[in-house]
């Protein structure tokens, strides 16, 4: 019994990781998209909506510029979503 609820940890642990991969692979592809194409996304960090277009890209942040602030520094690991056209 304790190597099935071993195993069946394991599986779950296997495909929480798949699934933040994807989630990872989702919000570069959005901000590189950004960047690439100089259009605005929307990034919602800890329920707040931040609205701007991708300057800059690093392992740690994202920088992006807005009509109202020229620089905005964001942490990755506070990235709930990204919303884009």
């Amino acid at each position: 019994m304790n190597a099935l609820r071993m195993a069946l940890v394991s599986g779950l642990l296997a495909i929480a990781g798949l699934a933040h991969a994807a989630a990872s692979d989702a919000f570069n592809e959005l901000l590189e998209a950004s960047m690439k194409d100089k259009k605005g996304v929307m990034v919602y960090v800890k329920g707040q909506a931040i609205g701007g277009r991708v300057t800059r890209i690093t392992a740690e942040a994202i920088e992006m510029t807005a009509r109202d602030y020229a620089r905005i520094v964001i942490r990755r690991d506070a990235i709930d979503a990204i919303a884009a056209n």
